[in-house]
């Protein structure tokens, strides 16, 4: 239980990131299209410096591949469950939907992403105290642009701090239920290795997000949108070279 409090209080710095989005809050479609972007950078620096890395080193990069693409084909079917989102016409109306959709897409992704990191922190907290320090803060680091990504669609799109924030609970909550699931079948996950292969899974989901929903709509908000991409890259590269 003490470890499941400990876990709670770490992904709580995803809300960090959610509170940014709030602090630099713009009407203007310009400073969105950069946070799109810089969501953007934040899922493919985390894509390529750290879930492929890891996916491939512990299987290889044909299991990766086969993984990602279905995480991807897994996305692209739960993209048809949510309600249509293409725009039809430039109304501020379709424009917000567009963009919820965006979100809603995200948060799948952030959610399966933290599930197996919070199998992870469970396991490094109860058998790896040697390397807890560094990993917890790593964590903490990586959550708060990740709290971006996650709440920048939402809120530009609903306008609306109080589900903002309940969008961001669920998916703090998320690396609770990888705790919860460490608890009750860690032997099971450490003998399989079944974290690697739902990690691989969830590199296809976060791929989706970003060729299908977050490149294509940060472009069309701002033309110079790639500039925010490759800030978002940095910050991610930076964090994880400390």
């Amino acid at each position: 239980m003490k470890t499941l409090i400990i876990m709670l209080l770490i992904s709580l710095s995803m809300f960090l990131g959610t509170f940014i989005t709030f602090f630099v809050n713009s009407k203007k479609e310009k400073v969105l299209g950069n946070f799109l972007g810089f969501a953007c950078g934040i899922i493919i620096a985390l894509l390529i410096f750290d879930i492929f890395k890891e996916v491939i080193e512990e299987l290889n990069i044909l299991w990766l591949i086969l993984l990602a693409a279905i995480g991807f084909i897994i996305s692209k079917l739960l993209d048809k469950l949510v309600p249509e989102h293409h725009e039809h016409n430039k109304s501020k109306e379709s424009k917000q939907k567009n963009l919820f959709h965006v979100g809603i897409i995200t948060l799948v992704g952030i959610m399966l992403h933290n599930i197996t990191e919070g199998i992870a922190l469970f396991t490094v907290i109860e058998h790896n105290t040697s390397i807890l320090l560094p990993f917890i803060i790593g964590i903490i680091v990586h959550n708060i642009p990740l709290g971006i990504a996650l709440s920048s669609p939402i809120y530009y799109s609903t306008n609306n701090k109080r589900k903002t924030l309940l969008y961001t609970l669920f998916a703090v909550l998320s690396t609770l239920i990888g705790g919860i699931i460490g608890l009750f079948f860690s032997p099971i996950f450490v003998k399989f290795n079944l974290p690697i292969y739902i990690l691989g899974i969830t590199s296809g989901m976060l791929s989706y997000v970003v060729i299908d929903e977050l490149l294509p709509t940060a472009k069309k908000y701002n033309k110079k949108y790639y500039i925010a991409v490759l800030m978002g890259i940095l910050l991610m590269l930076l964090i994880s070279i400390l």
